[in-house]
Protein backbone atom coordinates (compact mmCIF):
# COMPACT_ATOMS: atom_id res chain seq x y z
CA UNK A 1 0.00 0.00 0.00
CA UNK A 2 1.12 3.56 -0.68
CA UNK A 3 -0.33 4.72 2.66
CA UNK A 4 -1.09 3.26 6.09
CA UNK A 5 -3.07 4.38 9.13
CA UNK A 6 -1.06 5.62 12.09
CA UNK A 7 -3.03 5.89 15.36
CA UNK A 8 -2.38 8.88 17.63
CA UNK A 9 -2.21 8.89 21.42
CA UNK A 10 -3.09 11.58 23.93
CA UNK A 11 0.66 12.22 24.25
CA UNK A 12 0.79 13.01 20.52
CA UNK A 13 -1.84 15.71 21.00
CA UNK A 14 -0.21 17.18 24.09
CA UNK A 15 3.11 17.47 22.25
CA UNK A 16 1.36 19.87 19.87
CA UNK A 17 -0.18 21.92 22.69
CA UNK A 18 1.22 25.00 24.39
CA UNK A 19 0.29 24.61 28.07
CA UNK A 20 -0.66 27.78 29.94
CA UNK A 21 -1.49 28.00 33.63
CA UNK A 22 -5.16 28.69 34.37
CA UNK A 23 -6.30 27.60 30.89
CA UNK A 24 -7.28 24.31 29.32
CA UNK A 25 -6.70 23.74 25.63
CA UNK A 26 -8.18 21.09 23.36
CA UNK A 27 -4.91 19.20 23.03
CA UNK A 28 -4.95 18.55 26.78
CA UNK A 29 -8.38 16.95 26.81
CA UNK A 30 -9.27 15.66 23.31
CA UNK A 31 -9.84 11.91 23.26
CA UNK A 32 -7.89 9.50 21.08
CA UNK A 33 -8.77 5.96 20.04
CA UNK A 34 -6.57 3.08 21.17
CA UNK A 35 -5.66 0.21 18.84
CA UNK A 36 -7.84 -2.11 20.92
CA UNK A 37 -10.81 0.26 20.65
CA UNK A 38 -10.20 0.75 16.92
CA UNK A 39 -10.10 -3.00 16.24
CA UNK A 40 -13.33 -3.58 18.16
CA UNK A 41 -16.69 -3.65 16.43
CA UNK A 42 -18.46 -1.82 19.26
CA UNK A 43 -20.09 1.54 18.55
CA UNK A 44 -17.73 4.50 18.94
CA UNK A 45 -18.75 6.73 21.86
CA UNK A 46 -18.21 9.94 19.87
CA UNK A 47 -20.29 11.98 17.44
CA UNK A 48 -17.24 13.01 15.38
CA UNK A 49 -13.97 11.20 14.70
CA UNK A 50 -11.16 13.19 13.08
CA UNK A 51 -8.63 11.49 10.81
CA UNK A 52 -5.90 13.13 8.75
CA UNK A 53 -4.47 12.25 5.35
CA UNK A 54 -0.84 13.06 4.63
CA UNK A 55 -0.36 12.49 0.89
CA UNK A 56 -0.14 14.47 -2.33
CA UNK A 57 -0.04 11.58 -4.82
CA UNK A 58 -3.46 12.48 -6.21
CA UNK A 59 -2.68 16.17 -6.66
CA UNK A 60 0.56 15.48 -8.48
CA UNK A 61 -1.12 12.68 -10.42
CA UNK A 62 -3.47 15.41 -11.69
CA UNK A 63 -0.44 17.46 -12.83
CA UNK A 64 -0.92 19.78 -9.86
CA UNK A 65 1.41 21.26 -7.24
CA UNK A 66 2.37 19.11 -4.27
CA UNK A 67 2.36 20.15 -0.63
CA UNK A 68 -1.03 18.91 0.57
CA UNK A 69 0.62 16.20 2.70
CA UNK A 70 1.54 18.79 5.35
CA UNK A 71 -1.89 20.32 5.98
CA UNK A 72 -3.17 17.85 8.58
CA UNK A 73 -0.15 18.38 10.82
CA UNK A 74 -0.65 22.16 10.69
CA UNK A 75 -4.40 21.78 11.30
CA UNK A 76 -3.86 19.61 14.36
CA UNK A 77 -1.30 21.98 15.86
CA UNK A 78 -3.82 24.82 15.74
CA UNK A 79 -6.83 22.76 16.79
CA UNK A 80 -4.95 21.47 19.83
CA UNK A 81 -4.31 25.06 20.91
CA UNK A 82 -7.91 26.22 20.74
CA UNK A 83 -9.43 26.87 24.14
CA UNK A 84 -11.46 24.09 25.71
CA UNK A 85 -14.51 26.03 26.86
CA UNK A 86 -18.31 25.89 26.90
CA UNK A 87 -18.52 26.45 23.14
CA UNK A 88 -16.67 23.30 22.03
CA UNK A 89 -18.35 19.91 22.67
CA UNK A 90 -15.17 18.16 23.74
CA UNK A 91 -16.89 14.97 24.90
CA UNK A 92 -18.27 14.38 21.39
CA UNK A 93 -14.96 14.51 19.48
CA UNK A 94 -12.01 12.12 19.15
CA UNK A 95 -8.84 12.13 17.04
CA UNK A 96 -8.03 8.83 15.37
CA UNK A 97 -4.68 9.56 13.72
CA UNK A 98 -3.32 10.04 10.21
CA UNK A 99 -3.14 8.08 6.98
CA UNK A 100 0.51 8.55 6.03
CA UNK A 101 2.50 7.91 2.86
CA UNK A 102 4.83 4.91 2.88
CA UNK A 103 6.95 5.87 -0.12
CA UNK A 104 8.19 8.78 -2.20
CA UNK A 105 7.34 9.17 -5.90
CA UNK A 106 8.80 11.80 -8.23
CA UNK A 107 6.60 14.26 -10.13
CA UNK A 108 7.54 12.79 -13.51
CA UNK A 109 6.33 9.29 -12.53
CA UNK A 110 2.72 9.93 -13.52
CA UNK A 111 1.67 6.29 -13.78
CA UNK A 112 3.17 5.53 -10.36
CA UNK A 113 1.46 8.55 -8.79
CA UNK A 114 -1.92 7.38 -10.11
CA UNK A 115 -1.26 3.82 -8.98
CA UNK A 116 -0.36 5.10 -5.50
CA UNK A 117 -3.56 7.16 -5.47
CA UNK A 118 -5.63 4.06 -6.23
CA UNK A 119 -3.87 2.15 -3.45
CA UNK A 120 -4.50 5.01 -1.04
CA UNK A 121 -8.22 4.90 -2.02
CA UNK A 122 -8.50 1.47 -0.41
CA UNK A 123 -7.01 2.66 2.88
CA UNK A 124 -9.20 5.77 3.05
CA UNK A 125 -12.31 3.78 2.15
CA UNK A 126 -11.62 1.21 4.87
CA UNK A 127 -10.94 3.82 7.58
CA UNK A 128 -13.96 5.98 6.70
CA UNK A 129 -16.25 2.94 6.45
CA UNK A 130 -15.13 1.71 9.86
CA UNK A 131 -15.87 5.07 11.48
CA UNK A 132 -19.26 5.46 9.80
CA UNK A 133 -20.38 1.87 10.40
CA UNK A 134 -19.71 2.33 14.11
CA UNK A 135 -22.00 5.33 14.37
CA UNK A 136 -19.67 8.34 14.21
CA UNK A 137 -19.37 11.08 11.60
CA UNK A 138 -15.95 10.97 9.91
CA UNK A 139 -14.12 14.29 9.66
CA UNK A 140 -11.33 13.81 7.12
CA UNK A 141 -8.65 16.52 6.95
CA UNK A 142 -5.80 17.03 4.50
CA UNK A 143 -4.36 15.50 1.36
CA UNK A 144 -5.75 16.01 -2.12
CA UNK A 145 -9.33 16.00 -3.34
CA UNK A 146 -8.75 12.51 -4.70
CA UNK A 147 -9.74 11.41 -1.18
CA UNK A 148 -13.37 12.38 -1.87
CA UNK A 149 -13.60 9.01 -3.58
CA UNK A 150 -12.51 7.10 -0.45
CA UNK A 151 -14.88 9.14 1.72
CA UNK A 152 -17.87 8.54 -0.56
CA UNK A 153 -17.22 4.85 -1.15
CA UNK A 154 -16.41 4.30 2.53
CA UNK A 155 -19.66 5.80 3.80
CA UNK A 156 -21.59 4.11 0.99
CA UNK A 157 -20.14 0.73 1.99
CA UNK A 158 -20.95 1.34 5.67
CA UNK A 159 -24.55 2.27 4.90
CA UNK A 160 -24.96 -0.30 2.10
CA UNK A 161 -26.43 2.31 -0.25
CA UNK A 162 -25.32 5.14 -2.53
CA UNK A 163 -25.01 8.54 -0.88
CA UNK A 164 -25.47 12.15 -1.99
CA UNK A 165 -22.77 14.81 -1.82
CA UNK A 166 -22.35 18.59 -1.74
CA UNK A 167 -18.98 19.75 -3.02
CA UNK A 168 -17.97 23.34 -2.20
CA UNK A 169 -15.22 23.78 -4.75
CA UNK A 170 -13.93 25.92 -7.61
CA UNK A 171 -13.63 22.74 -9.72
CA UNK A 172 -16.03 19.92 -10.57
CA UNK A 173 -13.48 17.07 -10.19
CA UNK A 174 -15.41 15.27 -12.92
CA UNK A 175 -12.46 14.59 -15.20
CA UNK A 176 -12.34 11.39 -17.22
CA UNK A 177 -11.74 7.86 -15.91
CA UNK A 178 -8.07 8.00 -16.86
CA UNK A 179 -6.43 6.59 -13.73
CA UNK A 180 -7.01 7.94 -10.25
CA UNK A 181 -6.03 11.47 -9.31
CA UNK A 182 -7.44 14.52 -7.55
CA UNK A 183 -9.53 15.62 -10.52
CA UNK A 184 -11.78 12.60 -10.98
CA UNK A 185 -12.84 11.28 -7.57
CA UNK A 186 -16.50 12.11 -8.19
CA UNK A 187 -16.44 10.62 -11.70
CA UNK A 188 -15.26 7.30 -10.30
CA UNK A 189 -17.75 7.41 -7.41
CA UNK A 190 -20.62 8.07 -9.82
CA UNK A 191 -19.43 5.35 -12.18
CA UNK A 192 -19.38 2.81 -9.33
CA UNK A 193 -22.82 3.88 -8.01
CA UNK A 194 -21.42 4.90 -4.63
CA UNK A 195 -22.46 8.51 -5.36
CA UNK A 196 -26.04 9.15 -6.45
CA UNK A 197 -26.89 12.86 -6.34
CA UNK A 198 -24.13 15.46 -6.66
CA UNK A 199 -24.36 19.25 -6.16
CA UNK A 200 -21.43 21.61 -6.78
CA UNK A 201 -21.30 25.00 -5.09
CA UNK A 202 -18.87 27.70 -6.23
CA UNK A 203 -17.38 26.09 -9.33
CA UNK A 204 -15.77 28.67 -11.60
CA UNK A 205 -16.68 28.72 -15.27
CA UNK A 206 -13.15 29.51 -16.44
CA UNK A 207 -11.75 26.33 -14.85
CA UNK A 208 -14.27 23.86 -16.30
CA UNK A 209 -13.65 22.23 -19.71
CA UNK A 210 -16.50 22.07 -22.23
CA UNK A 211 -16.63 18.27 -22.16
CA UNK A 212 -17.35 18.43 -18.40
CA UNK A 213 -20.12 21.00 -18.96
CA UNK A 214 -21.59 18.49 -21.39
CA UNK A 215 -21.25 15.68 -18.84
CA UNK A 216 -23.10 17.79 -16.26
CA UNK A 217 -25.83 18.64 -18.77
CA UNK A 218 -26.30 14.97 -19.66
CA UNK A 219 -26.50 13.73 -16.05
CA UNK A 220 -29.91 14.32 -14.41
CA UNK A 221 -28.59 13.83 -10.85
CA UNK A 222 -25.88 16.51 -11.05
CA UNK A 223 -26.67 20.15 -10.30
CA UNK A 224 -24.65 23.26 -9.45
CA UNK A 225 -24.54 26.90 -8.48
CA UNK A 226 -21.48 28.52 -9.99
CA UNK A 227 -19.40 31.22 -8.38
CA UNK A 228 -20.15 33.56 -11.29
CA UNK A 229 -23.90 33.08 -10.95
CA UNK A 230 -23.75 34.01 -7.26
CA UNK A 231 -21.33 36.89 -7.81
CA UNK A 232 -23.44 38.35 -10.65
CA UNK A 233 -26.65 38.16 -8.64
CA UNK A 234 -28.25 35.64 -10.99
CA UNK A 235 -28.37 33.29 -7.98
CA UNK A 236 -29.24 34.49 -4.46
CA UNK A 237 -27.87 32.65 -1.44
CA UNK A 238 -31.33 31.87 -0.02
CA UNK A 239 -32.34 30.34 -3.34
CA UNK A 240 -29.11 28.33 -3.53
CA UNK A 241 -29.74 26.76 -0.12
CA UNK A 242 -33.25 25.78 -1.23
CA UNK A 243 -31.90 24.23 -4.43
CA UNK A 244 -29.28 22.23 -2.48
CA UNK A 245 -31.98 20.93 -0.13
CA UNK A 246 -34.32 20.04 -2.99
CA UNK A 247 -31.57 18.20 -4.86
CA UNK A 248 -29.84 16.40 -1.96
CA UNK A 249 -32.41 16.20 0.85
CA UNK A 250 -31.09 16.52 4.40
CA UNK A 251 -28.56 13.64 4.40
CA UNK A 252 -25.39 14.02 2.37
CA UNK A 253 -21.64 14.09 2.55
CA UNK A 254 -19.98 17.49 2.69
CA UNK A 255 -16.82 18.26 0.70
CA UNK A 256 -14.84 21.47 1.06
CA UNK A 257 -11.90 22.12 -1.25
CA UNK A 258 -9.99 25.13 0.02
CA UNK A 259 -9.27 26.39 -3.50
CA UNK A 260 -12.84 27.77 -3.42
CA UNK A 261 -11.57 30.39 -0.91
CA UNK A 262 -9.89 33.44 -2.41
CA UNK A 263 -6.13 33.57 -1.77
CA UNK A 264 -6.14 30.51 0.52
CA UNK A 265 -2.90 28.51 0.13
CA UNK A 266 -4.05 25.50 -1.87
CA UNK A 267 -2.91 23.29 -4.71
CA UNK A 268 -4.98 25.40 -7.14
CA UNK A 269 -4.86 28.72 -5.30
CA UNK A 270 -6.98 31.43 -6.91
CA UNK A 271 -7.07 35.20 -6.66
CA UNK A 272 -10.86 35.13 -6.80
CA UNK A 273 -13.37 33.08 -4.85
CA UNK A 274 -15.56 33.08 -1.77
CA UNK A 275 -14.22 34.86 1.28
CA UNK A 276 -13.20 32.82 4.31
CA UNK A 277 -16.10 34.34 6.25
CA UNK A 278 -18.59 33.36 3.53
CA UNK A 279 -17.48 29.73 3.77
CA UNK A 280 -17.76 29.78 7.56
CA UNK A 281 -21.31 31.10 7.19
CA UNK A 282 -22.17 28.34 4.68
CA UNK A 283 -21.15 25.67 7.20
CA UNK A 284 -23.50 27.16 9.79
CA UNK A 285 -26.37 27.69 7.36
CA UNK A 286 -26.59 24.30 5.63
CA UNK A 287 -29.60 22.25 6.72
CA UNK A 288 -27.93 18.85 6.73
CA UNK A 289 -27.45 15.75 8.84
CA UNK A 290 -23.95 15.09 7.51
CA UNK A 291 -22.76 11.65 6.43
CA UNK A 292 -19.15 12.93 6.66
CA UNK A 293 -17.05 16.10 6.29
CA UNK A 294 -13.94 16.21 4.11
CA UNK A 295 -11.75 19.31 3.91
CA UNK A 296 -8.74 19.16 1.61
CA UNK A 297 -6.20 20.70 -0.77
CA UNK A 298 -4.52 23.05 1.71
CA UNK A 299 -0.96 23.41 0.40
CA UNK A 300 2.05 24.15 2.62
CA UNK A 301 5.54 24.99 1.38
CA UNK A 302 6.74 27.46 4.04
CA UNK A 303 6.12 28.65 7.61
CA UNK A 304 3.65 31.36 6.59
CA UNK A 305 1.48 28.84 4.74
CA UNK A 306 1.76 26.44 7.70
CA UNK A 307 0.16 29.09 9.91
CA UNK A 308 -2.49 30.19 7.41
CA UNK A 309 -3.56 26.68 6.44
CA UNK A 310 -3.43 25.29 9.97
CA UNK A 311 -5.45 28.06 11.54
CA UNK A 312 -7.92 28.14 8.64
CA UNK A 313 -8.62 24.41 8.62
CA UNK A 314 -8.93 24.33 12.41
CA UNK A 315 -11.51 27.12 12.38
CA UNK A 316 -13.55 25.45 9.64
CA UNK A 317 -13.55 22.05 11.33
CA UNK A 318 -14.55 23.65 14.65
CA UNK A 319 -17.36 25.48 12.84
CA UNK A 320 -18.57 22.23 11.29
CA UNK A 321 -18.60 20.48 14.67
CA UNK A 322 -20.47 23.31 16.38
CA UNK A 323 -22.95 23.66 13.53
CA UNK A 324 -23.81 19.95 13.38
CA UNK A 325 -23.46 18.69 16.94
CA UNK A 326 -27.24 18.30 17.16
CA UNK A 327 -27.82 17.06 13.59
Amino acid sequence: MSTILELYTEADLKQRTSIRAGEQRLGEVLATISSQQWESNDPLPYTFVIVGIEEDFGVRGNLGRGGTQHSFSSFLSYLCNFQSNRFFPIENVAVLGAIIATRAINDDQLDELRKATAENDLVVKDVVARIAKRGAIPIVVGGGHNNAYGCITGVSAALARPIHCLNIDAHTDLRNLEGRHSGNGFTYALDENALERYFMLGIQENYTPEHIWQRIEDHPLIDLASFEDIMSGEEQWDEVYVRISEHLGDRYGLELDTDVIANFPSSAQSLSGFSFEEIRKVLYTLDVRPEYFHICEGRITNETEFALVGRGLALLVADFIKAHIHS
